[in-house]
């Protein structure tokens, strides 16, 4: 039986508004229809159709990226971030498979690329509760455990690279 090569054309990019990716797959050029349909099916299932697929693992290495980052900074609640995931979109055609998946927390972008320190200001004030044995200079002010501030100044996030490290991962595994 003699080889036939078919070219599939791959590209997945980030996105930055919402944070998340878009990835189109294409097979301009097959042997016949029912080769490219056949393999459409194959990647379709792999990628995006099948338990467990590529882009599934994809999101869920990070999220687990997320839960590292916020265990290494401070304990940070990412459960909302991870929350606003808001599924995967394929479609597909006669000759391609387009897939898009983000998260529409708007705090996502700060976790993903990071801050620098910074100043909060409050309109007009700042409401923070808070652990009067963590914070005791707070619990001489607020003793019921809510301060009312003006303005807090905030350290910088590192960046967590959550989505982009996820994506590389996806990248990699697919050229194998």
């Amino acid at each position: 039986m003699a080889e036939t090569s078919v070219t599939i054309e791959f590209n997945l990019e980030f996105v930055t508004d919402p944070i998340g990716a878009v990835l189109d797959i294409a097979v301009p050029d097959a042997p016949s229809d029912a080769a490219r349909q056949a393999l459409l099916d194959n990647v379709e299932s792999t990628m995006v159709g099948s338990r467990d697929n590529l882009v599934s693992q994809t999101v869920q290495r990070a999220h687990g990226r997320l839960e590292r980052y916020a265990q290494r900074a401070d304990d940070y609640n990412v459960e909302p971030l991870i929350e606003s995931f808001d599924g995967v979109d394929a479609t597909r055609d006669r000759t391609s498979i387009h897939a898009e998946w983000s998260w529409s927390h708007e705090a996502f972008r700060f976790m993903e690329f990071g801050t620098s320190d910074h100043t909060v200001d409050g309109d007009p004030v700042l409401v923070f509760e808070f652990d009067a044995g963590e914070y005791p200079y707070l619990d001489e002010m607020f003793p019921d455990g809510t301060a009312f501030l003006p303005q807090s100044d905030v350290s910088g996030l590192p960046e967590s690279r959550a989505v982009r490290s996820s994506l590389n991962w996806l990248r990699r595994e697919v050229g194998q």
